[in-house]
């Protein structure tokens, strides 16, 4: 019997699971079962630490079940996702980080960090955390990573905490944070789905 590939797809700091479950449904054929899941990124009772530790009993118990898993992080969850694929590399077969801040950066304003991570202490412990762990990843480590971002730009997440150096950085024809999302998992997520599909190949 052949291997299911489950792609764990972490949301950011939204909380309507069921928009991101909609917009995925069609991935079945092509063989990808999306998972949407949710870190609780307003949870304050906790730091990042065991959010993700939560996180990563469910890549161990997908993978312990024959599943091949891959993760996808949209905004905030791109991180997050970073961040359990340093600790699960051998479980993990691919990430995609979309429009998601994956360092502190030099922005100020609107764009700053102190800013945009306000709202969740746990997500600004998760950027600087993903920061460190960017660092550590091998050249091998970064072909089976992917970053989307809009090319007319987004007015909440910077381009340049987006991409990783070295990884696959795919821009999409779109604009405008929310959108782009969307977009990337639906109308102009070819790009994507291929590279999970392959990534998914090559682990079986």
């Amino acid at each position: 019997m052949p291997k299911e590939h489950k792609v764990i797809i972490v949301q950011g700091l939204g909380r309507d699971a069921s928009k991101l479950v909609w917009i995925t449904r069609f991935w079945k054929k092509y063989g990808l079962n999306p998972i949407v899941y949710s870190v609780g990124w307003h949870d304050t009772e906790e730091g990042f630490v065991p959010k993700l530790n939560r996180l990563l009993d469910l890549i161990d118990k997908l993978f312990e079940e024959g599943d091949i898993v891959s993760l996808i992080g949209t905004s905030a969850g791109g991180s997050a996702v970073i961040n359990a694929f340093a600790k699960r590399k051998q479980q993990i077969a691919s990430v995609v980080n979309i429009c998601g801040r994956l360092r502190v950066g030099t922005h100020k304003g609107i764009h700053s960090f102190e800013i945009r991570t306000a709202s969740s202490p746990a997500f600004a412990e998760s950027v600087r955390m993903c920061e460190q762990e960017i660092e550590q990843l091998s050249s091998d480590d970064k072909d089976r990573i992917m970053t989307v971002r809009p090319l007319l730009g987004d007015e909440l997440v910077p381009a340049d905490t987006v991409i990783i150096n070295g990884a696959h950085n795919v821009v999409i024809p779109s604009g405008e944070h929310v959108l782009s999302i969307a977009l990337s998992l639906s109308l102009l997520s070819a790009e994507m789905i291929s590279f999970l599909v392959k990534s998914g190949a090559e682990s079986g």
